[in-house]
């Protein structure tokens, strides 16, 4: 049985010629091609996440949850969030840098 996301892949993979244009403008358009584009990466990144999580915790000896639902404190807390603040920022910069805007 293959996956929807195999599927989709597969289609990218085998599809010929351009893509015909769908939305109202090309700025859109391009948007919408590198979205679904981190959308396919993103459940790359989620499958290899699940297999990873799945094999240390058959190493661990306990259920995937347990590990999934482990919770850091203090100092690696704080560089987690730290990374993620940073993560968000970087992704947001458009939005937030001033410069640009009229």
């Amino acid at each position: 049985m293959t996956s929807s996301v195999e599927a989709l892949s597969q289609l990218i993979a085998t599809a010929r010629g351009n893509r015909p244009q769908s939305l109202a403008s090309r700025e859109a358009e391009e948007v919408l091609n590198v979205t679904l584009a981190l959308l396919i990466e993103l459940a790359v990144s989620n499958d290899r996440i699940d297999r990873l999580e799945r094999l240390v915790a058959e190493l661990r000896g306990e259920p995937v949850e347990a590990l999934r639902d482990l919770r850091y404190d203090g100092e690696v807390a704080e560089e987690r969030q730290a990374a993620t603040d940073a993560l968000l920022m970087r992704a947001l910069r458009i939005m937030l840098d001033p410069r640009g805007q009229d």
